[in-house]
């Protein structure tokens, strides 16, 4: 998948500018991202209310083990908060390292509009995810790491996508159709996805490496928002 000239406004990889450790990300236009959770988690949650920190494997199209996202949080923030709560995310690579930081800021009310800040390096900003206000549809602009934006998220309307794939879609700053968009943030119905993954991020080959990490904030913001409670 290719840039089209409706998103022309979105620089493509360059190898010779790729922040440390992210050449990974640059021959790739898909992610597939799995949650985590053992059995223990999952029953300390249901019987006593406290909630584990989120942790997720991210593997390519052939199944290569890529990221692995480590929640770092206290206990009565992830229980009590909810979706309000701030979160730090720590990305690691295959060896271990600490590549990627996702950042949410505490929010102190629901109608206060939701954002993340990816940082790679951790600690040098590299895109953020800013949610627009709308009704009922979730919506977002990627912006890059001078706080320009550079496209947007159109979702459907969540609680409609019960029983079906729920695909965020990846557009243009001008609002062109969803039959146009060029790449999507895709929460398949139950486990029934490819390779029974819990996401799926599609985008061009060419985008570059920055916004393509900065997609897989906006895939964790997602799921804080509209599917943590749900599970």
């Amino acid at each position: 998948m290719e840039l089209s000239e409706d998103t022309a406004m979105i620089p493509s990889s360059d190898p010779y500018q790729c922040p440390s450790h992210l050449e990974t990300l640059t021959g790739i236009d898909q992610l597939f991202v799995y949650k985590e959770k053992t059995l223990e988690e999952s029953l300390v949650e249901a019987c006593c209310g406290i909630k584990s920190n989120n942790r997720y494997e991210v593997k390519d199209d052939t199944g290569n083990n890529i990221f692995t996202i480590i929640e770092d949080n206290d206990c009565c923030n992830r229980t009590y908060c909810a979706g309000l709560r701030s979160f730090t995310m720590n990305v690691f690579n295959d060896s271990n390292q600490e590549i990627i930081r996702v950042v949410r800021p505490f929010l102190c009310c629901s109608c206060c509009s939701n954002e993340l800040e990816v940082q790679s390096p951790p600690g040098v900003a590299i895109g953020i995810v800013r949610q627009n206000c709308h009704v009922c549809l979730p919506k977002f602009t990627i912006e890059n790491e001078r706080g320009e934006p550079a496209f947007k998220i159109a979702g459907p309307f969540v609680f409609c996508t019960l029983c079906t794939d729920a695909n965020f879609e990846l557009v243009s700053l001008n609002g062109a159709a969803i039959d146009t968009s060029f790449g999507k943030i895709c929460k398949p119905f139950s486990c029934c996805g490819p390779a029974g993954a819990d996401f799926v991020l599609r985008f061009p080959r060419n985008l570059e490496v920055k916004m393509k990490a900065t997609l897989l904030g906006a895939c964790i913001l997602i799921d804080c928002l509209y599917y943590e409670e749900r599970q």
